[in-house]
């Protein structure tokens, strides 16, 4: 199965107080003066400069939809799902990619959950990362839990990293029974304990800008369909965690 991509990279943007800045100036011609306003473009506080997501076309959006996510020139490909099949199907292909990683017990997967606060809300959303490929799991929407998923987890052959992930395996436990075999905090084996996903990234991947919007962190994350934006915070999350986890070589530390 070959990967599709969008290549359109054009970056649209509407004029709107939080992209605009205006400027008055008066202009001096034949003794007259006049008054000219000027509007240019800011790069706005909530958007991530280097960070840009395609929605690809899909006929059959009920069962998936598919996006294209461009981080840093990276391009990686996520799968939005409520689905089990789907996410057992995505599972196959990643573990058959990966085999020898597998045998190797050094494959490292970018792991991260999402819900809405207050913290007595079950998780939303489970995202997987491997390489350019991401899934994001609507698994509060689901219709079942594939037992291939509750299989990956707990194997003892893969490494799942993220950042400040402290609670994300106990989260999975007590509202999923899944049970995350091995599960790595990257500030921790980086020598940087507690630092932000945005400092790791810059620190150790050369990732400088990228922002972990507070306003679509605490969004909701059960509501019937994702937005954009939670998609490409989800999938930054889940990649981030991922080139980390395989640039510190994760799975020598458990």
């Amino acid at each position: 199965m070959t990967d599709e991509f969008i290549d359109d990279d054009e970056d649209y943007r509407y004029l709107n107080p939080k992209h605009q800045r205006n400027l008055t100036v008066t202009i001096f011609g034949n003794g007259f003066p006049s008054e000219a306003r000027i509007v240019t473009l800011k790069q706005s506080e909530t958007e991530n400069k280097f960070i840009n997501i395609h929605e690809q076309q899909n006929p059959n959006p009920k069962l998936q939809r598919k996006f294209t996510v461009t981080i840093f020139e990276n391009r990686v490909s996520i799968t939005v799902t409520k689905r089990a099949g789907i996410v057992r199907q995505w599972l196959s292909r990643i573990k058959n990619r990966n085999r020898n990683k597998l045998t190797k017990r050094s494959l490292v997967v970018g792991l991260g959950v999402q819900w809405q606060p207050p913290h007595t809300n079950k998780v939303a959303t489970l995202q997987l990362c491997v390489g350019s490929q991401c899934l994001i799991f609507h698994i509060c929407r689901s219709n079942g839990i594939p037992l291939i998923l509750r299989d990956f987890l707990s194997d003892g052959n893969v490494t799942f990293v993220g950042v400040r992930n402290y609670e994300d395996a106990e989260r999975l436990y007590n509202d999923y029974n899944l049970k995350v075999k091995h599960v790595l905090e990257l500030g921790y084996i980086a020598g940087y304990k507690g630092v932000s996903m945005e400092k790791l990234a810059s620190l150790i991947l050369g990732f400088d800008g990228v922002k972990k919007i507070e306003s679509v962190g605490r969004s909701e994350w059960d509501q019937r369909e994702l937005s954009e934006k939670q998609v490409e915070y989800a999938c930054v999350d889940a990649y981030i965690s991922f080139e980390i986890g395989k640039k510190l070589n994760a799975w020598k530390y458990v």
